[in-house]
Order: structure tokens, then C-alpha cells, then sequence
């Protein structure tokens, strides 16, 4: 076992200027997750935004929360039992997600990539998506976008049907969906992969080098010239070439 360690060992030494190609693996990787690293943001804006906007409570026959309410805590709206199991089955989001999510699955997906906030547009309110896939991003907001107007539409006429007048406007949307596509040149997420990428090229380059010394057919020690040729070595000029080296590096002139 010894003999073949020393044996890699000197390849390794000989071959050591092969260990550069790890060099070119991790730009190509870097490369390739700086091109396909792309986020989109899927959106839509709805106008004119007031906070007393009653929105239908989804626990409740006839209760009814302001519009503002539903801001501080989108989740009453994305994470609604009822909602999630019509979402689950929702065609849309079948094709974009490639068959049926389980609950827990969709609960972290609206959780990681929904959001309802105020627009950058003055009195409007925004509810978008920002992830990897804009397929499920439509999916997501134009399901949502529609959930939400339903329970507005409901609101408002639960608010009518009692003695107190509706005191806010109604919500609208404001044109389509509208797509951003951004890329990210760098993450700190591609730094653990980029290790692994160093790894599995620095060990193909090991292999490789292995290979090629063990497809060597040439002697590389007496011993081993002795059993192949079943005769004793009486005696073997050994390499001066490292000696010189050494000899060099020391500022010693050779005799």
C-alpha cells in the first residue's frame, strides 16, 4: 500500500500544474448560476387604497375587518383554510406547479414568496410575488388578486346590510399583471456550492492523475523490476536531477 502512496505521491508532484483546471470548473460554475439565477416579481396594483375598506372576515357569517387590518397581517388572507384547499385544485396552479401541492408545501411557498403591501403609487396597494418560477408567480397573484376582490365585494355588502353606511371607497385593480425579471450576478447562497464545485474538480483531477500513473507500463522501482523479471538488482544508478535541485537551492556548487 505504501509503494502505491509514494507512487501517486510522485505524480501528484510531477502532474501537481493539472490541479489550475479546478480554476476553470468554478468560473464555469459561477458563470452559469450568475445567468440562470434570476428572480421575478409578478404584481399587480390595486387603486385607491383606504384602510377602512371592509374586507369579510373568512371565520365569520357576518364580521367584517378593515382593509388595514388585513395589511398588518396578509397571512388572514393567503393561509385561509377554505383558500388553500380551492388553490390546491386551481388549474392554474396545477400546470405551474406540475401536479397537486400538499398543504404544508403550499403554506411555505405563499409564506416565502407573497406579499401585500403598500404600492410605490400613491394610494394603491400591491400584491406580488417574488421567487424562481413565474409561472406559479401568475398563478399565485392572479388567484390571490381574485380571492381578494371576492372578499371585499363581500365586505361591502355585509357592511350594507346593517344599519351603519359602507365609509370607504371601493378597491379596483389597477390594469394586469406586470412581470420583473431580475438577475443576481453573486449570492451568498452559491458559496457553499461553489466549495463543492472546488471538491468534486480537485478530485476528478486526482483521479485523472491516478489513472494515468497506473496506465504507466514503465519500472518505477527496483523492487518492482526484480519481481517482474524474477532476477536480483545487483546495483541502479540513481537520478541526480533532485540532488542538483537541491543542491541548487542551497547555493552549493555541485562537485
Amino acid at each position: 500500500m505504501s509503494f502505491y502512496l509514494k507512487r501517486f505521491w510522485r505524480a501528484f508532484r510531477i502532474h501537481k500544474k493539472w490541479m489550475l483546471l479546478v480554476l476553470p470548473a468554478l468560473a464555469l460554475y459561477l458563470i452559469y448560476a450568475a445567468l440562470t439565477d434570476v428572480d421575478y416579481l409578478v404584481s399587480r396594483d390595486f387603486s385607491p387604497y383606504s384602510s377602512d375598506t371592509p374586507v369579510a372576515a373568512s371565520d365569520s357569517p357576518v364580521a367584517v375587518l378593515g382593509l388595514g387590518d388585513l395589511l398588518a397581517n396578509p397571512e388572514v388572507l393567503f393561509l385561509d383554510g377554505f383558500a388553500l384547499l380551492r388553490l390546491q385544485n386551481d388549474p392554474n396552479l396545477l400546470a405551474a406547479y406540475g401536479g397537486r401541492p400538499d398543504e404544508a408545501t403550499l403554506r411555505r411557498i405563499l409564506h416565502a414568496g407573497l406579499t401585500l403591501a403598500p404600492s410605490q403609487t400613491p394610494d394603491a396597494l400591491r400584491l406580488s410575488y417574488e421567487g424562481q418560477d413565474e409561472a406559479l408567480g401568475r398563478a399565485l397573484v392572479g388567484f390571490y388578486s381574485e380571492r381578494l376582490m371576492t372578499r371585499i365585494e363581500e365586505g361591502m355588502a355585509r357592511v350594507q346590510r346593517t344599519d351603519a353606511a359602507p365609509a370607504a371607497v371601493r378597491l379596483a385593480p389597477m390594469g394586469d399583471l406586470v412581470v420583473a425579471v431580475t438577475k443576481t450576478p453573486w449570492s451568498p447562497e452559491r458559496f457553499a456550492p461553489a466549495i463543492g464545485v472546488l471538491i468534486l474538480a480537485s478530485l476528478g483531477v486526482l483521479v485523472l492523475i491516478a489513472i494515468l500513473e497506473l496506465s504507466d507500463p514503465s519500472f518505477k522501482s527496483e523492487r518492482q523490476m526484480a519481481r517482474y523479471l524474477g532476477v536480483p538488482v545487483l546495483g541502479a544508478i540513481p537520478d541526480a536531477a533532485p540532488l542538483a535541485k537541491r543542491l541548487a537551492r542551497a547555493d552549493v556548487p555541485p562537485t
